[in-house]
C-alpha cells in the first residue's frame, strides 16, 4: 500500500476512535443528565421534556473526557510524526506496521480506561510512546544519512 493511503487511513482511524470517545462521553451525559454547563442542560431538558437539576459529571463521563484529553496529547503528535516519515520516505514497512500499531494501541488504551483495566491501559499507552519514538529515530535517521 502506498504510504500516503495509509496515512489517511491511519487518520480517519483516530478520528472514528475519537469521535466514538465523544459519543460515549454524549451517551453519559444524557443517561446522567450531567452537563458541564446550566445552558447545556437547559436546552436537553427543552427537547427531552425533563425538568431534573444538572448533576455533577458521572464516571463514564469523566473517563470519556479523560480518554479525549488523553487523545489530544498524543494522537497529533503522532500525526505529525507520521507525515514527516511518509515525507521523507522512510522503512516503507515501517508505515504498515507502526501505523496500524498506534492506532490499535490508542483503542486499546480508550477501552481500557472506560472499563478501568489496568495494567492493560498503561501497556497500550507504552506501546503508543515507543511507536513514536521508532518514528523519531528512523526521522533521525533519514535526515541524518541525507
Amino acid at each position: 500500500m502506498d504510504s500516503w493511503k495509509a496515512y489517511g487511513l491511519t487518520v480517519i482511524a483516530l478520528f472514528l476512535k475519537m469521535f466514538a470517545t465523544v459519543l460515549i462521553q454524549a451517551y453519559g451525559r444524557f443517561k446522567s443528565n450531567s452537563f458541564s454547563n446550566p445552558e447545556d442542560l437547559a436546552i436537553v431538558s427543552n427537547i427531552l421534556g425533563r425538568k431534573d437539576a444538572a448533576s455533577s459529571d458521572d464516571e463514564l463521563v469523566r473517563r470519556a473526557q479523560n480518554v479525549l484529553r488523553n487523545d489530544g496529547e498524543n494522537i497529533p503528535i503522532f500525526l505529525f510524526l507520521a507525515m514527516t516519515y511518509v515525507q521523507l520516505n522512510c522503512w516503507q514497512t515501517g508505515v504498515l506496521i507502526y501505523f496500524p500499531l498506534f492506532v490499535a494501541s490508542r483503542i486499546l488504551h480508550t477501552v481500557a480506561y472506560i472499563r478501568a483495566i489496568q495494567p492493560l491501559r498503561n501497556i497500550v499507552y507504552q506501546v503508543g510512546i515507543l511507536v513514536m519514538f521508532a518514528l523519531c529515530s528512523h526521522i533521525g535517521g533519514k535526515i541524518w544519512v541525507s
